[in-house]
């Protein structure tokens, strides 16, 4: 009987279907590229934007008033320049109708005057009344020795013929006099008649769009293009720097209670936990209306007051899960000081979870630095686009239909939060591999 013997030779290890892509990298993430990309637009603005486009005309009275987007599709003419009008010259519409003659006046007055006025009376040697008596009484007869009536006649009577006891008052303005008829006034007539386009062409009074312009104007003179190169990165300055001094606040301060414990994370914690139940918006409201003057700096100071709780909350609690791991105790025992085990140890394995906290907390930082600048306490030299969002809603552009004056900041903040707001899902799915999608073997 023979036995069969397996076979024992070694065989080579199988290939793998799929070989290892080297850009398979957990940051090559496409939300984390896409929002890095349009948060790097804006960042890129305030760098090449003076290249671009004049910066200068951020300014207040540097270019034109309420000019509409040139590709917004207003019909707006430009009225031409007329010469000097006098009485009678004609002012026709678009339709070519005449559309009201301007009444000559015998004063010699450019715009004619206003006829329904009364004459002011004068003085007469003949004994009549200065006052010119009153209009609504009956006239009395003339004396017969030539002076004028003392009460000046009923001005609504047609004039008679000039003779040395005349009515003090002139009569009727509205009737021609036989001397105006006799010499009419001479009229200079335009060079070119001023046309005025359909009532439908420019309903809210604006001006004539212009590519000088490519997003409008606004009521204090500003280019909307200048301001929105200027004020977005501006106002991404302001979170950036208050979410990274409420980072860094937030990452000593959550170490240090998550790691060493004791009655230390007690105070920490409790510090925390006060400053989280103060409503910070009022607060702010409260401090920034005593501010005389608020720059970029002191904004971002202000924020950051009230920035660095949740960071050292959300630190206390990953380092917590952190140091009775294997990798800590092994450097504990190594003799490795506390300083090193927590910014050399641990810090790498946190980096992740730190730039989404720090996203999440810039897209914070710039909400509430938009709400005050709305409310007016924001910087008022420089432009940012929650003091833009304030000056529209003082000027009442919604009404005014000025869509680009308010529409153009939002359209600025919808793609920063847009791209903030990528950039933390991004990290998150780098950071935990169950949100790729990847299940452990």
């Amino acid at each position: 009987m023979t036995v069969s013997t397996a076979d024992t030779t070694p065989k080579a290890p199988a290939e793998h279907k799929s070989s290892l892509n080297r850009w398979d990298s957990p940051w090559l993430n496409a939300k984390f590229l896409i929002g890095l990309a349009l948060v790097l637009f804006i960042v890129l603005m305030g760098v090449f934007g003076s290249f671009i486009w004049d910066t200068t005309l951020a300014r207040v009275a540097t270019s034109p008033l309420n000019l509409p987007p040139p590709w917004a599709g207003y019909n707006i003419r430009a009225l031409p320049a007329a010469a000097i009008t006098t009485p009678g010259a004609p002012v026709t519409s678009g339709a070519g109708q005449v559309v009201a003659p301007t009444p000559a006046s015998s004063s010699g007055s450019l715009t004619g005057g206003n006829p329904l006025t009364q004459p002011t009376p004068t003085a007469s040697t003949g004994g009549g009344s200065l006052t010119g008596g009153n209009p609504l009484t009956q006239p009395t007869p003339a004396p017969s020795n030539g002076g004028g009536s003392l009460t000046g006649g009923n001005p609504l009577t047609q004039p008679t013929t000039a003779s040395s006891g005349g009515s003090l008052t002139g009569g009727n303005p509205l009737t021609p006099s036989a001397a105006q008829e006799a010499a009419p006034t001479a009229q200079i007539k335009p060079t070119a008649p001023v046309m005025a386009g359909p009532a439908t062409d420019n309903p809210f009074g604006f001006g004539v769009p212009s590519w000088e312009h490519p997003l409008g104007t606004e009521s204090n003179g500003r280019d909307m293009l200048a301001v929105l190169l200027v004020g977005a990165p501006r106002s991404l300055l302001v979170g950036f720097i208050a979410a990274g001094i409420g980072m860094l606040v937030g990452i000593l301060l959550g170490f240090s209670a998550g790691f060493l414990g004791g009655w230390v994370d007690n105070v920490i914690r409790t510090l925390a936990d006060s400053v989280i139940t103060i409503p910070s918006l009022a607060v702010l409201i409260v401090i920034s209306a005593y501010l005389r003057q608020v720059s970029i700096e002191s904004m971002a100071l202000l924020l950051a007051l009230f920035a660095w709780p949740g960071p050292t909350r959300f630190m206390r609690a990953q380092v917590l899960t952190m140091r009775e791991r294997g990798y800590v105790q092994m450097a504990r025992l190594s003799g490795a000081s506390t300083a090193s085990i927590m910014f050399r140890e641990m810090m790498p394995n946190l980096l992740p979870y730190i730039a989404a906290s720090f996203t999440g907390n810039v897209s914070g930082a710039i909400l509430a630095a938009t709400g005050l600048e709305a409310l007016g306490l924001g910087p008022t030299r420089v432009p940012t686009l929650g003091m833009t969002i304030f000056y529209a809603i003082r000027a009442a552009a919604i009404l005014r239909g000025m869509w680009w004056w308010w529409g153009v900041p939002i359209a600025a903040l919808i793609v920063i939060f847009s791209g903030l707001f990528l950039m933390t899902i991004g990290l998150d799915e780098i950071a935990n591999p169950r949100l790729r999608g990847i299940q452990q073997q």
